[in-house]
């Protein structure tokens, strides 16, 4: 698409080095890699992610999403994931942003699109998709990259084009995914709430049957309609947002078993167990990568 190397032109220009870029404008962050990145944990917040260049494809449970500059990825929850940088050629960084889900301005947009009934009756069967870019939505993110050079652009323009560019994906064929941050319904909305949940306790001692109470549901339907949405179960949900958070942990110098009652371990010795198992390597291994 045309807008596409304009965007990786205007991402490159303020995000020349390798890494994570905080931008001046509120859940604006750029990203760019030299080389391709292999799998790694991470967890993904609510957020609109779109690339100009390169690719990135993730994986949590069973499942897999990749998006690159024809399609890009819509997250509505807060999800440990594995993510891997792909087709980055020499001298053709990979480029990409994300823009955090404001649930207020979406929360608005979706009484205005009421009111002139054009909001989508379709309920969301899942939590975290990719879908083809448009031109409409590569253009509101090619204004508001702009609004990066100019202060008084940030502060009146930028608020504007952020509005406009959820209710560019609210009005695309899976701008339910979007209805998830505020809605509470069937599907995946009813599964979006329970989420959110785990992610605010995850810290707190939590087993299925707690979950089950916050959700309203059975045990074993919970199970049914979480994994459903989710490709893991609500326990292996936890234990992996745990784990993911403790190697972020680990990462900024942490050490292990401060780390393990952070995320909500009783046990640090359980905490290394079950560290090595998911990632492969203990937890020193992974301290040991911050203190280079």
């Amino acid at each position: 698409m045309v807008f596409s190397s304009d965007i990786a032109r205007t991402i490159a220009q303020f995000a020349p080095a390798d890494g994570i870029t905080e931008t001046s404008i509120p859940g604006l962050r750029l990203y760019r890699a030299s080389n391709p990145v292999p799998r790694n944990p991470v967890v993904y917040q609510p957020a609109i992610c779109l690339i100009a260049q390169g690719g990135k494809r993730i994986y949590f449970g069973d499942a897999e999403r990749s998006y690159d500059p024809d399609n890009y990825l819509i997250n509505s929850v807060t999800m440990p994931v594995e993510a891997e940088v792909i087709n980055v050629e020499e001298g053709k960084p990979y480029l990409g942003l994300s823009l955090d889900i404001d649930s207020y301005l979406v929360s608005q947009l979706l009484i205005d699109m009421e009111q002139q009934n054009s909001i989508p009756l379709k309920e969301a069967d899942e939590i975290i998709l990719s879908t083809a870019t448009t031109d409409p939505l590569q253009n509101s993110f090619q204004r508001l990259l702009n609004c990066l050079a100019n202060e008084m652009d940030r502060k009146v323009l930028a608020p504007t084009i952020r509005r406009e560019i959820f209710y560019e994906v609210l009005k695309g064929p899976h701008g339910d995914i979007l209805r998830n941050c505020v809605s509470n319904h069937a599907g995946a909305n009813l599964i979006a709430p329970v989420v959110h949940y785990i992610e605010e306790n995850f810290h707190q001692p939590l087993d299925v049957d707690t979950i089950a109470r916050f959700a309203g549901m059975s045990s074993s339907t919970l199970h049914d309609h979480f994994k459903q949405i989710t490709s893991m179960s609500p326990m292996q949900f936890v234990k992996s947002l745990r784990l993911h958070r403790a190697h972020s942990l680990l990462l900024s110098g942490s050490q292990a078993t401060e780390a393990s009652y952070q995320v909500g371990y009783n046990s640090p010795s359980q905490f290394s167990r079950e560290f090595k198992r998911f990632f492969g390597a203990p937890p020193k291994e992974v301290q040991a990568l911050a203190a280079r």
